[in-house]
């Protein structure tokens, strides 16, 4: 059995809160954030405008995702996955 970060607990445990709270059930924050990663995976360059877009494409409505939250899945991605995030602050 594979053991999780305690801190990965409480990652999950803000973004389920963050997500339930903008009106997602429990089943679509599962889905939303395969999709997400779906968007992802492939590598490139992603404002939180363009995510919205590709989710607005994908079925998802409005503005779901925010800097925070697609912050918080991609350090739970870093820390069960290793998957690797490369991030650049614009001014």
């Amino acid at each position: 059995m594979q053991q999780h970060d305690p801190n990965t607990m409480d990652l999950c445990s803000s973004l389920f809160w963050n997500l339930t709270h903008k009106g997602l059930v429990p089943s679509e924050v599962n889905r939303l954030v395969k999709d997400l990663f779906c968007i992802l995976q492939d590598g490139g360059t992603f404002t939180v405008g363009f995510i919205n877009r590709r989710l607005n494409d994908m079925g998802w409505t409005g503005h779901i995702m925010d800097e925070n939250t697609i912050e918080l899945v991609l350090t739970i991605l870093k820390n069960e996955f290793q998957y690797t995030v490369s991030t650049h602050t614009v001014h």
